[in-house]
């Protein structure tokens, strides 16, 4: 089980007016904190890297996985957002409706026809000349160095060292470790064994991760804010969600506009009941151990956000944490639509 708060501060320096092919748009960009306490943390980012383009697209009439970016300027060269077998970039719609803040890595790109290939189909509620826009995604060398220059605890086996608790896009968790030398080489490793290079393990635009720290540090993150609605695959069983809002509800740096278990659109998407057991959790680290919190249709507890354990106190208000937090799926896997605010 992954467990464990993290410390995020989020404080934007500057607007930027960012020329991006196919469109000039305006970025907000700003710099987090990742406050790392010895033991286990939960992270999320609410930062991501760049966006490289915004544009309207048409999708194939035989193949929605595959797309065609229609933007004034945009030219695309082969390969330019799929360079190897591990994804480096992924789409998101941001036009309006039903399926605003759809995401997809992209698994290919070709200069003929500015086409792009996606891992999930475009949802069919989706029309021709919809926009999107294509991000970079975060990767371990990113995030902490390729040389490990966050300093993270470095070491020649994974127990000696600062573990990174990442899932993979199939919700598998793997672990990973800078490797000071010995059998497994120098430089990011998969705790499993081996010595080849995990520097371009890509973070998934929705995915938390947690570390197992061997002592306090900071790591300080430069990003882009993500706006408007993000949906996400819940799988049946434990997801870890990163908090994708930029202010903290709650705590150092607090603002309204920060995520709650009311705003946050949770309970449009997660299966309530008027018991805990029939219903999916949100679990929120305390310290020593899981907060857990439902959406209640009625019965003993009344209507609303409750806790286990709170009797029918009222939970709404109850903040998401910085970081990331996990949902306990019970049904069959359902995509929901989380709100990060807009800024």
């Amino acid at each position: 089980m992954i467990t464990r708060l993290v410390l995020l501060q989020c404080l934007f320096f500057f607007m930027g007016l960012f020329g991006v092919k196919g469109q000039t748009t305006s970025q907000m960009v700003g710099f987090l904190k990742l406050h790392l306490q010895t033991g286990p943390n939960f992270i999320g980012f609410a930062l991501l890297p760049t966006m490289e383009v915004q544009s309207p697209f048409h999708v194939s009439p035989g193949d929605r996985k595959q797309i065609w970016l229609q933007g004034t300027g945009v030219s695309l060269a082969d390969g330019q957002f799929s360079g190897g077998l591990l994804p480096t970039h992924c789409i998101e719609i941001i036009s309006s409706g039903s399926s605003q803040g759809f995401t997809s890595v992209i698994v290919a790109t070709q200069a003929a026809g500015n086409s792009l290939t996606l891992a999930q189909e475009v949802p069919p509620s989706v029309p021709d000349g919809a926009i999107l826009r294509v991000w970079k995604l975060w990767c371990l060398a990113d995030v902490f160095g390729a040389s490990n220059t966050a300093g993270l605890t470095s070491a020649e086996t994974p127990a000696q060292a600062d573990l990174i608790l990442l899932p993979d896009p199939a919700g598998v968790v793997k672990k990973y470790f800078y490797s000071s030398g010995g059998a497994q080489g120098i430089g990011w490793r998969l705790a499993e064994g081996g010595n080849a290079s995990q520097a371009n393990v890509p973070v998934l635009l929705t995915h938390g991760m947690a570390i197992l720290a061997k002592s306090a540090k900071t790591v300080l993150l430069v990003g882009q804010v993500k706006q408007g609605s993000t949906q996400l695959m819940l799988r049946s069983g434990h997801n870890y969600v990163a908090n994708l809002c930029p202010v903290n509800y709650s705590g150092t740096g607090s603002s309204v506009q920060g995520r709650t278990l009311a705003n946050s659109g949770l309970a449009t998407g997660l299966t309530g009941g008027t018991v805990s057991d029939l219903a999916d959790l949100v679990l929120l680290w305390n310290g020593t151990g899981y907060d857990q919190f439902y959406y209640s249709t009625g019965g003993l507890a009344g209507a609303g956000w409750r806790k286990i354990g709170a009797g029918t106190q009222n939970q709404d208000n109850m903040a998401l944490p910085d970081g990331a937090y996990v949902i306990l799926r019970r049904g069959p896997p359902i995509t929901l639509t989380l709100n990060q605010g807009d800024f």
